[in-house]
């Protein structure tokens, strides 16, 4: 009855105004002016100069897919879309010269760009030209700081780079780096950026600890000084901000809570001075831990600006209500702005060498778990790598080929980011990235037999070979399938140096093969039994640089010999089960090494003399589920970023992981080209400590996995080597495979460290090596390289402790939504299988080994193959069954680190070559020289007729680089050191 009355009254109403007089005697309001915003602005000298920087910060991958996060798709997970983001952006530009907007990554960017119309395309042209677009980075992605290769932050920088240059000319050369979200920052990232060019590079991430000591200090800004052997010359100015989101209570992002600026007089709410106050207030707080009179203030945040309009309209109106204000001058601006004002300033700035690691951000959430993450995920990135740098090597010198790298590059691209080989995305995004490193690599294992075709000579085009992708795990087809036919088996090098490598081909149980080289001679090798029934045939290859060599795999029948000749069966003695209480020796010209219990117990290198008492064992944590009960909300767990085991915590001295097996069942296997001992810990923990005849380090190839978890324990697995070494709580990992970085036990370089977890606070990235030496007697040295990103640490004096698999059952709450938890191929879990290659010396003869054995297993043999379409015999005389591409072998002590065509980007015959220097200054007496190389007589199958020296993406002529010099003060930031074990 009420909503009838309600009707009926309302039509009354409406026929009284319908019937009314038609003059209006009410007073008219007056018609409203449109005000304009003064948005205009820059640095002045006399007030605090806020640097207001409107940004995106777009992930190439975490919770969903890289498609999914640019279309828009799976919002159920996340809402976002870039597409969209970039779209708004661009129309908001269009309303106001003066704004501004940075972006970083060029994977959503170049699609995006893709999808454009020609007159759009003009319009961002011109954005770019006046400065209201600017690329900041410019990378494929934002790469992650632990995890990556130097090669592979090279390359997805240069992806971005070439793309930049291409598509908008000089305008939009970076020059200044970005890495606001990476969990850390290491000396290498700082060096690249240098080296392409850059003036500085920002961050918001770094220990808590650290940061309250800066701000107080106002050392949030410093210059780096990240690499001995280069110096100032790649100086940069380093900035911390706090956090890379709006300052609190100016988030404009569609959906947020925070207030618009209401400056309409004729509506309820006006709030102009409140929020001016409120801005003011913030920017003077912030203004307290920096130096000068200039502030940056980062707005935008994940994924952010779909909406560009709420974030621009309301910042054109601050930004015109605090000039009005005149106590600070706030104005659109972009990081690289900020630099000049910040170097314009005059300042004598602090330095600091050592990097960024480990990140905490509270007393137990220690972020040095993902540096083992994912561990099988980071050995598949690093493997292709080597391929991607050898396929580029082919398309160099065949112009008639038809199949590209650029899909791997591109794939290869996305996998750096900071959410990639970190490990610490979702499984189905891990899944996603694999699947396009898998696409990439069939394309290039595809070019390389379109290549070989090519290059084997005439009859080339007779052979169609094949790669094996799980020969990792002794599964391949071509070798385990040799019937009558012979097969051909190639390996490429991509170094720059020709080597002599073991080989190790997985066969049919009870095949009677043998080993041909491209001569036609019979080379030695060795088939191997193992315990589980299957077996393998060893040989060594010789491989000249940048080159191929063949060898051929064939029926012992094929040369004559009785069907038992020309095989040599292992019956090892391992195989059977040897008392705990027995010795066992195993040795090569180089090393005798010791087991007593099952257990490695000593080594002695014959050659320098030098002897260590060495344990060796796998090892596990357990991972902390949050110390809280189930009932309750639970306190910091050890997940997918952050390590944290389940023990003594907030004391000094760490606390000492289970023993997986005190006493592992060991067995024996002993041929001419190779010594084993087989250590069986558990059913789902192996190992094979594997001394090849004549080489000079240690393989320990182990298996992990499935860890088991039925117990209710997360898992994190380590292998510890404890020795008798002095090395006085010191000990040195690599920034992604380039200069080492001294690490002390309990300590941080730049202030004085509360031991909060005394565990997982001294783990760092070990991305190729970890090492301790002594620095007195003896001077032993005992070094591990590893095949992945793992993380790593020096618990105790002379003790190295590796995570080499890890398990959790809850999430870390970092945003990831998942436990560490992978479920492997049968849904039982991660079976991960890797080599740590050991070498044991004198720290004087160490570093030359240490550098070769890095490179040579970074950069494995690539395999292929080819069943013979003929005899041995006329197989060898027709075919060109080796290669090499340089006139001259590289020096030693020099890396070729990519060879490869620009056509991509430039549709010329421009190539790009990286050498890069291997040693330190210092490292070594011979190698740590300079060495000179003549670009022009390198190659021998491409022709170079002009060479012009380039930043180091190759998009500016190096003598167009002009890097600011900053003012640095000689004192010595460094701590003394007040606390070893």
């Amino acid at each position: 009855m009420a909503v009838r009355l309600a009707l009926v009254l309302a039509v009354a109403v409406a026929a009284v105004l319908l019937f009314a007089p038609a003059v209006d005697a009410r007073p008219k309001a007056a018609h409203k002016k449109p005000i304009h915003y003064d948005t205009s602005g820059g640095p002045v000298n006399d007030k605090l100069n806020v640097h207001v920087v409107m940004h995106t910060h777009d992930d190439v991958g975490w919770l969903k897919t890289v498609d999914q996060y640019f279309m828009g798709a799976n919002n159920s997970i996340q809402d976002a879309g870039v597409q969209y983001i970039l779209d708004s952006v661009m129309l908001a530009l269009a309303q106001n010269p003066d704004r501004k907007f940075i972006y970083v990554e060029m994977a959503f960017f170049k699609r995006w760009w893709d999808e454009q119309t020609d007159a759009m395309k003009n319009q961002v042209r011109n954005f770019v030209k006046n400065g209201q677009l600017e690329f900041i980075n410019g990378g494929y992605c934002m790469s992650d700081e632990a995890a990556p290769s130097y090669v592979d932050m090279i390359d997805q920088q240069t992806l971005g780079h070439q793309f930049l240059l291409n598509a908008f000319g000089p305008d939009a050369i970076p020059v200044t780096g970005w890495q606001i979200d990476p969990f850390g920052h290491s000396n290498t990232m700082a060096t690249l950026y240098a080296l392409m060019g850059m003036n500085s590079w920002f961050f918001a991430r770094a220990d808590y600890q650290d940061v309250a000591v800066r701000q107080k200090t106002q050392t949030t800004e410093t210059i780096m000084r990240p690499s001995a052997s280069l110096g100032a010359n790649v100086d940069i100015f380093t900035g911390y901000m706090p956090g890379y989101g709006p300052i609190d209570g100016f988030n404009w992002n569609t959906g947020s809570w925070d207030a618009p600026i209401q400056d309409d007089p004729d509506l309820h709410d006006v709030n102009v001075q409140d929020r001016v106050n409120q801005f003011v207030s913030e920017c003077l707080e912030q203004a307290k831990a920096y130096r000068t009179n200039n502030i940056m203030l980062s707005m935008g945040s994940d994924f952010q600006f779909s909406n560009a309009n709420t974030w621009f309209k309301n910042m054109d109106k601050l930004l015109h209500y605090v000039k009005i204000d005149n106590r600070i001058n706030a104005f659109y601006s972009t990081p690289t702005i900020y630099t000049k004002a910040k170097h314009d300033a005059g300042v004598t700035w602090t330095t600091k060498d050592d990097d960024w690691f480990p990140y905490a951000d509270s007393p137990h959430a220690f972020w040095t778990g993902y540096f083992t993450s994912r561990p099988a995920f980071k050995a598949y990135v690093r493997t292709r790598s080597n391929l991607l740098q050898a396929c580029r090597h082919l398309e160099l010198q065949i112009s008639t080929l038809t199949l590209s790298s650029f899909a791997l590059w591109e794939a290869m691209g996305l996998s750096q980011h900071h959410d990639g080989v970190s490990g610490t995305e979702k499984q189905h995004v891990t899944y996603d990235y694999t699947e396009r490193l898998a696409a990439g690599s069939q394309e290039c294992n595809d070019l390389f037999a379109q290549s070989y075709r090519t290059l084997f000579g005439p009859f080339g085009a007779s052979l169609n070979f094949v790669d094996c992708p799980y020969i990792n795990v002794s599964v391949c087809d071509p070798t385990m399938q040799v019937g009558r036919f012979p097969l051909a088996v190639t390996l490429y090098n991509a170094l720059g140096q020709s080597r002599s490598e073991y080989v190790r081909l997985p066969i049919a149980p009870g095949a009677k093969l043998i080993m041909y080289d491209s001569s036609g001679a019979l080379v030695d090798s060795d088939i191997v039994v193992s315990d589980d029934g299957s077996e393998d045939i060893f040989f060594v290859a010789d491989i000249p640089a940048v080159g191929y060599n063949t060898y051929i795999l064939a029926p012992a029948s094929t040369h004559g010999h009785h069907k038992e000749e020309g095989r040599k069966t292992m019956k090892p003695k391992a195989k059977e089960q040897r008392p705990v209480k027995d010795t066992v020796t195993i040795e090569n010209k180089y090393y005798t090494l010791t087991f007593e219990g099952g257990l490695l117990t000593q080594i002695d290198n014959k050659i320098s003399g030098v002897t260590a008492q060495v344990t060796q064992g796998l090892f596990w944590y357990n991972s902390s589920d949050g110390n809280v009960a189930k009932d309750q909300n639970r306190g910091q767990a050890s997940g997918a970023y952050i390590f944290r085991p389940n023990c003594t915590e907030n004391v000094p001295t760490p606390c000492k992981p289970y023993e997986i097996n005190s006493s592992p069942n060991i067995s024996v296997i002993t041929s001419d080209l190779l010594q084993v001992a087989v250590q069986v810990f558990s059913p789902w923990a192996m190992q094979r400590v594997i001394l090849y005849a004549d080489s000079d380090a240690i393989d320990i190839e182990y298996t992990v996995g499935p860890i088991p978890f039925q117990d209710g324990l997360g898992k994190e697995i380590v292998s510890v080597f404890s020795t008798d070494l002095d090395t006085q709580g010191v000990f040195y990992t690599d920034a992604n495979g380039r200069d080492m970085q001294k690490r002390t036990f309990n300590y941080r370089p730049t202030w004085n460290l509360n031991v909060t977890d005394p565990v997982a606070g001294n783990f760092y990235p070990v991305d190729h090596s970890i090492y301790m030496k002594e620095t007195s007697g003896a001077q032993r040295q005992f070094t591990v390289i590893t095949d992945r990103s793992h993380s790593g640490a020096s618990l105790r004096d002379g003790e190295l402790e590796i995570m080499v698999h890890r398990r959790t059952l809850y999430d870390d709450r970092r945003g990831v939504g998942e436990p560490m938890n992978e479920s492997g191929v049968d849904g039982l879990g991660l079976v991960v299988t890797g080599t740590h290659r050991v070498i044991f010396d004198t720290a004087a003869n160490s570093p030359q080994k240490h550098k070769t054995h890095q490179q040579r297993l970074t950069f494995a043999p690539l395999l292929h193959f080819a069943q013979l379409p003929t005899n041995v015999s006329n197989f060898v005389k027709a075919f060109r069954l080796n290669h090499t591409a340089l006139k001259t072998e590289l020096p030693p002590n020099v890396h070729l680190v990519q060879a490869h065509d620009n056509f991509v980007f430039t549709q010329t015959n421009q190539m790009i070559l990286r050498l890069a220097h291997l040693y330190e200054t210092g490292e070594d007496p011979t190698m740590s020289q300079p060495a000179s190389i003549d670009i022009s007589s390198l190659f021998s199958t491409i022709d170079l007729p002009s060479c012009v020296e380039m930043s180091l993406t190759a998009n500016q002529k190096l003598s167009d680089v002009q890097r600011f010099q900053w003012q640095t003060s000689s004192e010595d930031t460094r701590k003394p050191v007040t606390q070893v074990p």
